[in-house]
């Protein structure tokens, strides 16, 4: 802080603006540091960027207006739910915010200070602007407080830019004693002594900023350079300042962010000249500057240096009145400053007023794909409302505001999130509280997924049970129940029934029924279905419903659908040992799962394309996945994940870790009740020479398991001979 960042920045934006280039300058608020896409709004609102919009498709117009509306302040349309749901549409949008920048035909510089304050949001998509080639140049240049790495998300983020070289980052050092004494040459027209010089680096370290601060406060006063120490420097300036102006400048400080004339006279006890007139002397003495239609600090720690000066009573009166002023001045577009209000309102002790805001805020990050912002803002409602009497609608409020988070978490975090099956265990609770059987239907589905992702197959099971007994009269809620069941029962080898449950689910899904994690009921169930049918002997049966999956998919044009529906066709392929196949969906799958960021899935591609792969580095790529999958706490399948390990063991001829890798798999097939795989697995493990005796709870799950493989195996037979009967 304080270093010559943004002076540096200044300049080199002066002399590319010379060269007939486009320069955009935004920055990073600590206060509002969770305002998704903010500087990527500040940016879009120049107005060359904005004719460049207007240039663009319509399909790609749509994607920039949910940031920044259509004309002048328009509210982003509360397209929330869809937003979060329809997670996979975020690559699309940030697809659209990159054509904006690249559709200008001039070289493009855009600026932003503090990026230590940035949202995760932004830095995402300026990971994707900085992968995308245009036909114009384009630069952009981020300042940060090195400092503040270790408390933000800025570090490991340059790092991944930088490995990927679309970052370089270049260190500024405070001045040497030789630099120091130039600028004090300059700024009191005359050379200063050694001693002095001394005094100054011993108490500003070089540091430009407080040399200036030091060296303007020695100019107004006789004599040579008192020493102070760096808060001191900006304390002391602060001080000299009228009692209205330090009024002024306290309420400034509790903006938080850039401000204008309008606020702080509607915020103020002073009368509108007096509030212009001490403006007037803070921008003479270079506290405050011009910053678009308003103000600002000259400098981010004057800012600091003014809050700090006020007293927890004062901060607290002041930051209402700025929320009430927010609220007036904004009242037709409060969307726009919803987060501001929020973290007013609530710094103001104010919140029953905060809890609308920060719902409007989180809504508003959804409509972006903002998932960590959105899920911020609503843990802070969850917060909120903890404070408040125990009573029935407090308890609705909080269902409220948990129905809103779960979306979005889901698509942070994954499935198996430990927080995510918190949340919708509560969610649970509050409507068995409640009486509301529709919100814990919905609930347990919700419930089934996380468990079965994580591994606790029977859990799962029950979940499934539960959804089915709370559907009442909603088909839509049946549906999913029906897959629950059907998929836990697939898992713990209970065929028949998992075969009749899929059925049900295909029947009485709508052509619009959404699982809680974003696909489509129908396509869900008839993907998943397939390996049933395989299980039970219907090949044929089992190609047809991975199809059927597929085509349906593609018909109504989802791509997270899709990809759900093509992750089931590779295991179909597989276990049906169409290599082909299976090669053809891996290569649209890892496109898709790389075009929308789906994490879960990409792995699922990574471990099939490993298998086919057959080599060694087939097994390198195959474990990676599986350790990814692991890591997410996703230990769904682990059982058939680890056997097509073995079996990349068994073609490169190492029995030893093939037989350890069975050994694994059936461990882990007991203990997770995941069994669906487990005949397959000790077959193979049959063929192989003991390496020991298993233990008894092992021997048990064998028997078990050679019972389940010879009904199996009976069942396919007598399939077989059906099929030839009727020939």
């Amino acid at each position: 802080a304080g270093v010559g960042k943004t002076r540096l920045v200044t300049e080199v934006a002066g002399s590319v603006r010379r060269r007939d280039a486009i320069v955009v300058a935004t920055r990073c608020f600590a206060a509002t540091r969770a305002v998704p896409l903010a500087p990527v709004a500040d940016w879009l609102r120049s107005p060359l960027l904005r004719m460049a919009t207007r240039r663009l498709d319509p399909v790609w117009r749509a994607e920039v207006e949910r940031l920044v509306p259509a004309g002048d302040g328009g509210s982003v349309p509360n397209s929330g739910f869809r937003a979060k749901v329809d997670a996979w549409q975020r690559s699309r949008f940030f697809e659209g915010l990159v054509r904006a920048f690249l559709a200008v035909d001039r070289p493009v510089l855009l600026t932003v200070d503090d990026l230590q304050w940035c949202d995760k949001a932004t830095m995402s998509w300026l990971s994707l602007l900085m992968s995308s080639r245009g036909s114009a140049p384009l630069l952009v240049i981020a300042t940060a407080r090195s400092e503040e790495f270790d408390t933000s998300d800025l570090a490991g983020w340059l790092d991944g830019m930088r490995a990927a070289g679309q970052a370089e980052l270049m260190t500024l050092g405070n001045l040497s004693a030789q630099d120091a004494a130039e600028l004090a040459k300059e700024v009191l027209g005359h050379a200063v002594g050694e001693e002095d010089l001394d005094l100054l680096m011993s108490t500003t370290s070089g540091n430009p900023f407080f040399l200036l601060e030091a060296l303007r406060a020695s100019s107004s006063t006789p004599g040579s350079v008192e020493p102070a120490d760096v808060r001191g420097v900006l304390d002391d300036r602060l001080s000299r300042l009228t009692g209205p102006a330090r009024e002024v400048i306290a309420l400034a400080s509790m903006v938080g962010r850039d401000f204008t004339l309008d606020l702080l006279i509607e915020a103020s006890d002073l009368g509108e000249d007096t509030v212009v007139r001490q403006v007037d002397e803070l921008w003479r003495r270079r506290i405050l500057q011009e910053h678009g239609r308003g103000y600002d600090f000259a400098h981010d720690l004057l800012r600091e240096a003014a809050y700090r000066m006020m007293s927890p009573p004062r901060r607290w009166l002041l930051h209402r009145r700025v929320a009430q002023a927010l609220e007036l001045l904004w009242s037709g577009h409060l969307d726009e400053v919803a987060a501001q209000l929020a973290e007013q309102y609530d710094r103001g002790g104010r919140p029953e007023r905060a809890l609308p805001f920060y719902e409007r805020a989180a809504r508003q990050a959804a409509v972006v794909f903002a998932h960590p912002e959105a899920v911020r803002f609503w843990q802070r409602c969850l917060a909120l409302l903890g404070e408040l009497p125990a009573s029935s609608e407090r308890d609705r409020r909080e269902l409220g505001v948990l129905q809103e988070l779960l979306p979005p978490l889901n698509a942070w975090h994954g499935y198996a999130s430990a927080e995510l099956e918190g949340y919708e265990r509560r969610a649970d609770v509050l409507g068995e509280r409640l009486g509301l059987d529709e919100i814990r239907g919905t609930a347990a589905i919700a419930l089934f997924a996380t468990t079965f992702v994580q591994g606790h197959t029977a859990e799962a099971c029950e979940w499934g049970k539960q959804a089915l007994t709370l559907s009442g009269q909603r088909p839509e809620l049946a549906a999913q129940a029906h897959l629950a069941l059907a998929g836990s029962s697939l898992s713990l080898g209970l065929l028949p029934r998992a075969d009749e449950h899929f059925q049900l689910a295909c029947d009485l899904a709508g052509e619009s029924d959404s699982l809680p994690i974003g696909t489509r009921t129908e396509v869900h169930a008839r993907a998943w279905w397939a390996h049933a049918r395989w299980l039970l002997g219907d090949e044929i049966g089992a190609l047809a419903a991975s199809a059927g999956a597929v085509e349906a998919a593609r018909l109504i044009n989802h791509p997270y659908s899709l990809t759900v529906a093509l992750s089931y066709a590779a295991l179909t392929q597989q276990i049906t040992g169409n290599i082909t196949s299976l090669c053809d969906v891996l290569a649209e799958l890892t496109e898709l799962c790389g075009r929308y960021d789906f994490a879960y899935y990409r792995q699922w591609a990574i471990v099939f394309t490993g298998w086919a792969q057959g080599d060694a580095a087939g097994i390198r790529s195959a474990r990676a996945g599986i350790a990814s999958l692991t890591h997410e706490g996703a230990l769904a399948r682990m059982p058939y994940w680890l056997s097509l390990i073995a079996d990349l063991h068994h073609r490169q001829g190492n029995s030893a870790a093939e037989i350890a890798t069975l050994d694994a798999a059936a461990s882990i097939a007991t203990e997770h009740d995941d069994v669906w795989w487990l005949p397959e697995v000790l077959r193979a493990r049959a063929a192989l020479a003991p390496s020991s005796r298993p233990d008894g709870r092992l021997e048990q799950a064998a028997t078990l398991a050679r019972l389940q493989s010879s009904t199996m195996l009976l069942q396919r037979c007598r399939a077989d001979l059906d099929a030839r009967a009727r020939s």
